[in-house]
Protein backbone atom coordinates (compact mmCIF):
# COMPACT_ATOMS: atom_id res chain seq x y z
CA UNK A 1 0.00 0.00 0.00
CA UNK A 2 1.52 3.60 -0.57
CA UNK A 3 0.77 6.06 2.03
CA UNK A 4 0.21 9.37 1.31
CA UNK A 5 1.96 12.26 2.85
CA UNK A 6 -0.72 12.76 5.92
CA UNK A 7 0.03 9.52 6.67
CA UNK A 8 3.89 9.48 6.92
CA UNK A 9 3.33 12.28 9.03
CA UNK A 10 1.04 11.27 11.43
CA UNK A 11 2.69 8.10 11.79
CA UNK A 12 6.37 10.47 12.53
CA UNK A 13 4.54 12.56 14.85
CA UNK A 14 3.12 9.11 16.55
CA UNK A 15 6.79 7.68 16.71
CA UNK A 16 8.69 10.65 18.23
CA UNK A 17 6.13 10.79 20.80
CA UNK A 18 4.54 8.06 21.87
CA UNK A 19 7.25 6.71 24.43
CA UNK A 20 9.51 4.15 24.12
CA UNK A 21 9.58 0.60 25.98
CA UNK A 22 12.80 -0.22 28.04
CA UNK A 23 14.30 -3.08 28.61
CA UNK A 24 12.56 -3.68 32.47
CA UNK A 25 10.23 -4.72 30.38
CA UNK A 26 8.54 -8.07 31.11
CA UNK A 27 8.59 -8.86 27.07
CA UNK A 28 10.57 -6.08 25.86
CA UNK A 29 10.50 -7.47 22.09
CA UNK A 30 6.40 -7.99 22.60
CA UNK A 31 6.27 -4.05 23.81
CA UNK A 32 8.66 -3.02 20.82
CA UNK A 33 5.63 -4.97 18.33
CA UNK A 34 3.13 -3.33 19.85
CA UNK A 35 4.03 -0.03 20.00
CA UNK A 36 4.86 -0.80 16.17
CA UNK A 37 0.94 -1.40 16.33
CA UNK A 38 0.13 2.00 17.57
CA UNK A 39 2.34 4.32 15.61
CA UNK A 40 1.10 2.34 12.28
CA UNK A 41 -1.97 2.30 13.10
CA UNK A 42 -2.51 6.57 14.32
CA UNK A 43 -1.63 6.96 10.06
CA UNK A 44 -5.00 5.67 9.09
CA UNK A 45 -7.04 8.37 11.27
CA UNK A 46 -6.99 12.14 10.22
CA UNK A 47 -5.80 13.72 13.63
CA UNK A 48 -2.64 13.25 15.56
CA UNK A 49 -3.34 10.59 17.80
CA UNK A 50 -3.17 13.12 21.26
CA UNK A 51 -5.48 11.20 23.00
CA UNK A 52 -3.14 7.60 22.91
CA UNK A 53 -0.14 9.90 23.11
CA UNK A 54 -1.79 10.92 26.68
CA UNK A 55 -3.12 7.40 28.00
CA UNK A 56 0.46 5.92 26.84
CA UNK A 57 2.60 8.36 28.91
CA UNK A 58 0.38 7.90 32.39
CA UNK A 59 0.74 4.49 31.77
CA UNK A 60 4.33 4.45 31.39
CA UNK A 61 4.72 6.60 35.03
CA UNK A 62 3.02 3.35 36.04
CA UNK A 63 4.52 0.33 34.56
CA UNK A 64 7.10 -0.98 32.13
CA UNK A 65 4.78 -2.93 29.91
CA UNK A 66 3.46 0.18 28.33
CA UNK A 67 1.64 -1.34 25.35
CA UNK A 68 0.75 -4.92 26.67
CA UNK A 69 -1.20 -2.84 29.98
CA UNK A 70 -2.83 -0.10 27.00
CA UNK A 71 -4.25 -3.14 25.17
CA UNK A 72 -5.50 -5.04 28.10
CA UNK A 73 -6.94 -2.26 29.62
CA UNK A 74 -9.56 -2.39 26.76
CA UNK A 75 -9.91 -6.20 26.65
CA UNK A 76 -13.11 -6.62 28.07
CA UNK A 77 -16.25 -8.11 26.54
CA UNK A 78 -18.30 -4.62 27.52
CA UNK A 79 -15.79 -2.81 24.72
CA UNK A 80 -16.54 -5.32 22.16
CA UNK A 81 -20.49 -5.50 21.90
CA UNK A 82 -20.36 -3.29 18.42
CA UNK A 83 -17.80 -2.48 16.32
CA UNK A 84 -16.06 0.90 17.49
CA UNK A 85 -15.63 3.23 15.56
CA UNK A 86 -11.88 3.71 15.20
CA UNK A 87 -12.11 -0.12 14.50
CA UNK A 88 -14.31 0.41 11.16
CA UNK A 89 -11.82 2.90 10.06
CA UNK A 90 -8.78 -0.14 10.25
CA UNK A 91 -10.61 -2.80 9.12
CA UNK A 92 -12.18 -0.59 5.33
CA UNK A 93 -8.54 0.29 5.04
CA UNK A 94 -6.14 -2.24 2.95
CA UNK A 95 -4.23 -4.28 5.88
CA UNK A 96 -5.43 -1.58 8.45
CA UNK A 97 -6.89 -4.79 10.67
CA UNK A 98 -3.13 -5.29 11.70
CA UNK A 99 -3.07 -2.47 14.20
CA UNK A 100 -6.65 -2.99 15.40
CA UNK A 101 -7.22 -4.12 19.48
CA UNK A 102 -9.26 -7.17 18.30
CA UNK A 103 -6.41 -8.51 16.17
CA UNK A 104 -4.07 -8.09 18.97
CA UNK A 105 -6.42 -9.85 21.21
CA UNK A 106 -6.65 -13.10 18.73
CA UNK A 107 -2.67 -13.10 17.80
CA UNK A 108 0.18 -11.78 20.07
CA UNK A 109 -2.22 -11.05 23.38
CA UNK A 110 -4.03 -14.22 22.95
CA UNK A 111 -2.71 -16.02 25.85
CA UNK A 112 -3.16 -12.76 28.19
CA UNK A 113 -6.80 -12.58 27.27
CA UNK A 114 -9.91 -13.85 28.36
CA UNK A 115 -11.07 -16.81 25.79
CA UNK A 116 -14.47 -14.69 25.57
CA UNK A 117 -13.03 -11.78 24.69
CA UNK A 118 -10.80 -13.45 21.69
CA UNK A 119 -13.67 -15.31 20.58
CA UNK A 120 -15.81 -12.08 20.37
CA UNK A 121 -12.88 -9.81 18.92
CA UNK A 122 -12.70 -12.89 16.00
CA UNK A 123 -15.98 -12.55 15.61
CA UNK A 124 -15.69 -8.84 14.72
CA UNK A 125 -12.95 -9.19 12.07
CA UNK A 126 -15.01 -11.48 10.66
CA UNK A 127 -17.70 -9.21 9.94
CA UNK A 128 -15.06 -7.24 7.64
CA UNK A 129 -14.11 -10.82 6.34
CA UNK A 130 -11.04 -11.33 7.93
CA UNK A 131 -9.89 -14.69 9.16
CA UNK A 132 -7.57 -15.00 12.36
CA UNK A 133 -6.24 -18.50 13.39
Amino acid sequence: MTKSIEQHGLEAWADTFFPMPTYKASDFGLEMFLRERCVRGSGFFKDRAQSTNQRLNMLAAKTDDIYTQYFLQSAKLENLKTAAPNFVVLCSAPNGYKYTNEYQYCTVLRDQVDPAVVERARELLLEFGIKVP
